[in-house]
């Protein structure tokens, strides 16, 4: 799994929240409500990691949002939760390519 900090490295990441899947909060980069954040996003996981359960689509990894000025991304493995922020909108395939992308030493 991507962690906190290379995902906070990526240019358009304005902020980053490690969190579960229950809402605890475990860290957070340049957010100064991660715990809230955490909360949030972990509510949010586990309706999908739910839904996706119903619909039988296997395990969830990631979510994708993305608006006019900005974009969320939620990557879920196991109980743990990463969001980060993405300004603006339209980079968020560019940080989801790099997630993608095999880095030496990370399968």
């Amino acid at each position: 799994m991507p962690d906190l900090a290379m995902i906070a490295q990526l240019a358009d990441v304005k902020s980053a929240v490690l969190g579960n899947l229950t809402g605890g909060y475990h860290d957070a980069v340049r957010e100064q409500d991660g715990e809230t954040i955490a909360a949030v996003m972990g509510f949010v996981s586990s309706a999908m990691v739910h839904a996706g359960d119903q619909l039988g689509l296997g395990a969830l990894h990631r979510i994708s949002i993305v608006g006019e000025a900005r974009g969320c991304l939620i990557v879920v493995q196991g109980d743990s939760v990463i969001t980060a922020r993405v300004e603006p909108g339209k980079s968020l395939a560019a940080v989801e390519k790099v997630l993608d992308t095999p880095v030496q030493g990370r399968a």
